[in-house]
């Protein structure tokens, strides 16, 4: 009976630990990929506060380093003005674990967008400090 179980081991072995690596390589990947999307929506955030604090009516254009994402292939960002900030980015990721070789074309697609309201804090200020004067007159205080 140990004669037929000899080579057991060597054929547990050459189809779990396979499955475990690839296993342990897509985690990565995902960690990667998730990283990627926090990092972008944090730049994002940051860009859009930017451009809603900007006084005046035309603001500067406000660029978006896309070259220090860590895993994806191709990445797109832009910022755009008016009264209500829109900033959004996209971008993709192509696992060689799943497509065999970087080809360029990601399978995972990224997008993240943020949005901000136009503020001038100033003016909230200005505007809060005369509406409680007035009242104070009003009141007589």
């Amino acid at each position: 009976m140990n004669r037929r179980l000899k080579g057991y081991m060597t054929l547990e072995a050459a189809m779990v630990f396979p499955a475990a690596f690839a296993l342990v390589i897509m985690l990565l990947y995902v960690t990667f990929f998730l990283y990627d999307k926090c990092r972008m929506a944090q730049d994002l955030y940051t860009a859009a506060y930017r451009q809603s604090i900007v006084r005046g009516g035309a603001a500067p254009k406000t660029e978006i380093d896309t070259s220090g994402f860590f895993m994806l292939n191709s990445c797109t960002a832009e910022v755009g003005g008016g009264s209500e900030i829109s900033a959004g980015a996209s971008g993709s990721m192509a696992p060689a674990l799943l497509t065999g070789a970087e080809d360029g074309q990601g399978i995972w697609e990224l997008k993240v967008t943020m949005k901000a309201r136009k503020t001038d804090p100033p003016r909230s200020f200005r505007r809060f400090r005369r509406v409680t004067a007035i009242a104070g007159q009003l009141l007589g205080k």
